[in-house]
C-alpha cells in the first residue's frame, strides 16, 4: 500500500463542515489529483489542515466510503482511494433515487423511454460482436426457463447488451440503476401463478427478446424501438398488477 498522499486541504468555515470536506476530497479524486491506491492524510493531519474536529472528519470519510470513493481500514492504514467503476455510479444514483422517494411508476416510465431509444440506436450502431453476444444470451435465456434466478440474470444481461450496442454508456448505467430498484418486483412476477402460467410468462419474455434481437439484426431502428416498447409495457403491467 502506498504512503500517505501529500495534499493541501483548505480550512472549512460552513456549518455543514463534513459535506464541504467530502466535496473537497471528492473533487480531488475526480480531478485525478489523488489516484486509486493512494492513502489520504491521517485524521489528525486533516483536523489541523481543515480546523475541524475528529467527528466531523470521520463523518466526511464515512460519506466518501458510502459513495465508493475510499475504503477505510482499521489501524494505521487509514483511508485509501478506490478505483471508480460503473458499480460505484449505480450505487450512488440508486441512493439518490431512494432519497427522492421515486415511485415505481416514475422508474418504469423512465425505463420505457430510455430503453426504447437505446434499442433504436442499437439497430443503427450494433456490431457483429454485439449481435453474437445478443444471440448467445437468447440461447442462455432459453435454457434458464423454469429457474427464476437464472432467468432474471439472463434478462438483465440481454437488456444491458442492447444498451451496450447503442454505443452510449449512459443507457447501461441508467438501466442498471432502474433494475436494482425493481429487481425484487420482477422476481415476484416470475414466481406468480402455477407452473403453466409461469412457463408461459417465461416464453413470452423470451419471444419479446427474440423480436428485439431480430429488429436489431435487421438494422431496423423503428421496429427495434417499437418491439422494446411493447415488451416493457407488458412488463410494466405485470409489475404494477402485483
Amino acid at each position: 500500500m502506498k504512503n500517505e498522499i501529500k495534499i493541501q486541504l483548505q480550512p472549512v468555515q460552513t456549518k455543514r463542515a463534513s459535506e464541504e470536506i467530502y466535496e473537497q476530497i471528492r473533487q480531488l479524486i475526480l480531478d485525478g489529483e489523488i489516484q486509486p491506491g493512494e492513502r489520504l492524510p491521517s485524521e489528525r493531519s486533516m483536523m489541523e489542515m481543515m480546523h475541524r474536529s475528529r467527528p466531523t472528519i470521520r463523518e466526511a470519510m464515512r460519506m466518501l466510503e458510502r459513495e465508493g470513493y475510499i475504503k477505510i481500514y482499521s489501524g494505521s492504514s487509514g483511508a485509501v482511494v478506490q478505483e471508480l467503476t460503473v458499480d460505484n455510479a449505480v450505487q450512488s444514483l440508486e441512493t439518490i433515487m431512494q432519497l427522492q422517494k421515486l415511485t415505481m411508476d416514475n422508474i418504469l416510465e423512465f425505463r420505457l423511454m430510455t430503453e426504447s431509444v437505446a434499442a433504436e440506436l442499437a439497430a443503427s450502431r450494433r456490431t457483429d460482436e454485439d449481435l453474437n453476444h445478443l444471440k448467445a444470451l437468447l440461447e442462455r435465456t432459453r435454457r434458464s426457463i423454469g429457474s427464476a434466478d437464472q432467468f432474471i440474470s439472463c434478462d438483465l444481461q440481454f437488456h444491458l447488451a442492447v444498451a451496450a450496442a447503442s454505443q452510449n454508456a449512459m443507457y447501461s448505467i441508467m438501466l442498471q440503476v432502474c433494475r436494482e430498484m425493481i429487481g425484487e418486483s420482477l422476481m415476484e412476477v416470475l414466481e406468480t401463478g402455477n407452473e403453466a402460467e409461469r412457463t408461459k410468462r417465461y416464453r413470452n419474455i423470451l419471444a419479446a427478446h427474440q423480436a428485439v434481437y431480430e429488429a436489431i439484426a435487421g438494422q431496423n431502428p423503428q421496429k427495434a424501438g417499437q418491439k422494446m416498447q411493447e415488451h416493457l409495457i407488458h412488463a410494466e403491467h405485470d409489475i404494477l398488477d402485483q
